[in-house]
């Protein structure tokens, strides 16, 4: 029992067998995180210390570990070999102290090295999760192509093509220090970028919908659906930008994940505010709308695309706080919750399913 209380004293891990049969091949209540070789490992070397780590005298097939909060955890690798372990004030979530763990037994090194080889694999995973309801995000490059317009077309494209490296490798760059530090100074520039191209829509939005010749009215409704669609990416783009920094720099202190938040909710915010402003204009001018005296428009279609600016207009004036805003929210929680492992005996890892 002392090896595991000084464990859980440093490391703020708990670590026990299951007391019942738990069938984790369940894949509605639980997912297995996908491990590298160097990640398998590790798991290898702990459950061959697993013996000496579980103060009970019959062992189940299945074994729990609750990691402390932050799915990457604050374990850190030295490169002078060994890990050292950022202490946290539970309360606060602040970092008040390290403990250098280089000196520890060989099972605990073991555990520790496979903590970290599950944070990193966890942080993939939920990764992963995250992206995946990111709709435009994900869209395929040549989708993406067909509504991205000017001289952001480039910019923005680079930027998507980086968030996606960067999430779908996050495991790998994890493990090299050099690559993890150059990443996130590309993160931090790719938020700027996406900011810079927020305000740009926004502005073409706006000039799009005001211009005084509006005999084309269906133009500028398809003119304003595109930039609409652009918008959309581009806030995403910032949303990941802003929480792969998260994720890399592992950095879970209270007021700077409340920062990140209060930030970007307040701007996604006004965004939606000016968004909701242009397409009430175009709302007005499509009900106002007459035929030129050489030029009729198909009342069908009229009808058709009005039906589609009252839906944008409707979205944006009756959501109190924004989709986006709200999944935000979630992904941060998430990222300072503490999570829990399944371990069984051929060192598979699993969590349980959101």
């Amino acid at each position: 029992m002392a090896k595991e209380n000084a464990l859980t004293e440093i490391g703020g891990f708990d670590i026990a067998s299951c007391e019942t049969a738990v069938d984790l091949t369940n894949q509605k209540r639980f997912n297995k995180l996908k491990l590298t070789s160097d990640q398998k490992m590790h798991m290898s070397a702990l459950m061959s210390a697993m013996p000496s780590l579980i103060a009970t005298n019959t062992l189940s097939q299945t074994y729990v570990l609750t990691f402390p909060e932050g799915i990457q955890g604050t374990l850190m690798h030295l490169k002078s070999g060994g890990y050292s372990t950022a202490i946290q004030n539970p309360e606060t979530g602040r970092i008040v102290g390290t403990a250098a763990l280089e000196s520890t037994s060989a099972a605990q090194v073991a555990c520790l090295g496979a903590f970290t080889a599950m944070s990193i694999a966890s942080g993939q995973y939920f990764l992963s999760e995250i992206n995946s309801k990111m709709n435009m995000m994900k869209l395929s490059l040549d989708k993406i192509l067909e509504f991205l317009y000017g001289d952001k077309r480039a910019e923005l494209m680079a930027e998507i093509s980086f968030i996606r490296f960067a999430y779908e490798n996050y495991g790998s760059i994890m493990e090299h220090n050099d690559q993890r530090l150059s990443t996130i100074i590309s993160l931090q520039n790719a938020r700027k970028v996406a900011m810079k191209d927020i305000e740009f829509y926004l502005s073409d939005l706006s000039s799009t919908v005001g211009a005084k010749d509006q005999n084309d009215i269906l133009t500028t409704v398809e003119k304003s659906s595109q930039i609409k669609d652009c918008l959309e990416l581009s806030t995403q783009l910032y949303v990941m930008s802003n929480l792969l920094e998260v994720f890399f720099s592992q950095n879970y202190d209270e007021s700077f994940l409340r920062y990140i938040e209060d930030e970007a909710t307040s701007y996604i915010n006004k965004c939606d505010k000016r968004m909701l402003t242009s397409f009430s204009m175009l709302q007005q001018a499509l009900v106002s709308h007459k035929d030129g005296l050489f030029k009729r428009i198909d009342k069908d279609i009229l009808e058709q695309q009005t039906r589609l600016v009252e839906e944008v207009v409707a979205q944006l004036n009756t959501v109190e706080k924004s989709p986006l805003c709200g999944f935000l929210h979630d992904a941060l929680i998430l990222s300072r919750g503490k999570t829990r492992y399944y371990l069984n005996h051929a060192g598979d890892v699993f969590v349980e399913a959101s």
